[in-house]
């Protein structure tokens, strides 16, 4: 990761797009829920702490385009103001982790809510790096 950046930047090295990448993350089924947000991660062993995301609103939950392209910018948004959440004492954590964010349902979501339950999701993820750290 590199440290010269603005803490809250959210570079094209965070973004999780290979396709191989998302079905691996896939693959291993590991997930965790908040609200209408649902995590589905993979944890790898690395040299280094690093971390990859991508942010889902499927189709077939939100019929509108506009609709999927706003759920998406409020998780977005929210990850961006809180991922130091996820990268504190990242020493600590040598691993790589790649994960989505899903929009489960088709309410209509309010930022403040949104923020609230990646907050969780991301204390969540970030205790069982550090469990699995050594199990690694």
């Amino acid at each position: 990761m590199d440290n010269n950046s603005h803490p809250y930047s959210f570079r094209q090295s965070e973004h999780l797009k290979l396709r191989k990448a998302i079905a691996a993350v896939f693959m291993q089924n590991n997930v965790l829920r908040s609200g209408p947000i649902k995590l589905i991660y993979a944890i790898e062993p690395a040299e280094v702490f690093d971390y990859q995301v991508a942010f889902v609103a499927p189709k077939k939950v939100h019929h509108l385009a506009v609709d999927r392209n706003r759920y998406k910018r409020l998780m977005r948004e929210a990850f961006r103001l809180n991922k130091q959440i996820l990268t504190a004492d990242a020493d600590n954590k040598p691993a790589k982790i790649t994960f989505l964010l899903v929009a489960q349902n088709s309410r209509p979501m309010q930022f403040s809510d949104v923020e609230a339950d990646i907050r969780r999701l991301l204390a969540s993820l970030s205790e069982k790096v550090t469990k699995t750290g050594a199990n690694l």
